[in-house]
């Protein structure tokens, strides 16, 4: 049985600029009230993560510049949890980004995250959203000015 996870936002900004800020992990505790993280964007990079309540420390499995960002990871095996999140950048034809944040779990602890992300209201990908908005937006307009 597995838990999916989709929320999306449109981005005032190109792919490049969301790509820009959305892999600026040392920057994420600027404006993102839902997750840190220490790592690099490299694929087969661990990362470390810290969210409202647990802490893990995934593997980066894509990273394809501007297009998409993906990692996984496991509580003991894939069998008991496995989480794979993901974030596709997709150019629209005003200039704009949409950007689809997607995570998805499976195994045996599915259903007790399914239940802490249910208290949650999932909240927190929709704030992480407004938030990759609002940083990328704000960084556009100040390199446009110079």
């Amino acid at each position: 049985m597995g838990y999916v996870i989709k929320t999306e936002v449109d981005i005032n900004a190109s792919p490049e600029a969301v790509w820009d800020v959305l892999v600026d992990f040392p920057r994420y505790g600027e404006w993102s009230n839902f997750s840190r993280v220490q790592g690099t964007a490299q694929v087969g990079n661990r990362l470390s993560m810290k969210m409202p309540g647990f802490s893990f420390r995934p593997t980066v499995t894509v990273t394809e510049p501007g297009e998409q960002l993906q990692w996984s990871g496991t509580l003991i095996s894939e069998r008991l949890f496995l989480g794979r999140h993901s974030f596709i950048l997709r150019a629209k034809p005003d200039g704009t980004t949409h950007v689809t944040n997607h995570e998805e779990f499976s195994g045996g602890l599915t259903t007790l995250i399914q239940r802490f992300m249910k208290q949650s209201n999932d909240n927190g990908y929709t704030a992480f959203n407004a938030g990759l908005k609002q940083q990328v937006e704000h960084r556009a307009m100040h390199q446009n000015r110079t």
